[in-house]
């Protein structure tokens, strides 16, 4: 794919975030990223993570990450924080905020749900 035809950042959000969660060699194949050998380290509040992706792709991920709009899922099976998918914060958001996980607003909930008061996800300092 030529330079000229790549991802806009506005077109990688809008991949990104009508799935669930987007493996990297996804978004290569949806975007015909056929660049075989390259990966690129990202950055954000002094942590790094390197992505199997071209610069011009990697540095939108970055910005999309820096913005909180998407986060990386980093592999388990290296040493290096390597990204191996992408997911979008707003459903990340849904499910911290114990809207996802069966809690009801009557103080009804499911079996396994967080009691109504618990934070679900990680607190603020």
């Amino acid at each position: 794919m030529s330079s000229s035809k790549r991802p806009s950042t506005s077109s990688l959000r809008r991949f990104i975030t009508s799935r669930p969660y987007v493996p990297v060699a996804e978004i290569r194949r949806r975007f015909g990223l056929d660049e075989p050998d390259c990966i690129c380290a990202i950055a954000r509040d002094g942590h790094s993570a390197y992505v199997g992706l071209p610069e011009r792709e990697a540095l939108k991920i970055q910005d999309l990450w820096s913005r909180d709009e998407i986060g990386l899922e980093l592999s388990v099976e290296v040493q290096a924080p390597v990204v191996v998918g992408i997911y979008p914060m707003r459903i990340a958001r849904y499910v911290m905020d114990g809207n996802g996980n069966g809690f009801h607003a009557g103080g009804h909930h499911h079996a396994g749900a967080a009691t109504p008061g618990t934070p679900v996800g990680p607190s603020d300092p």
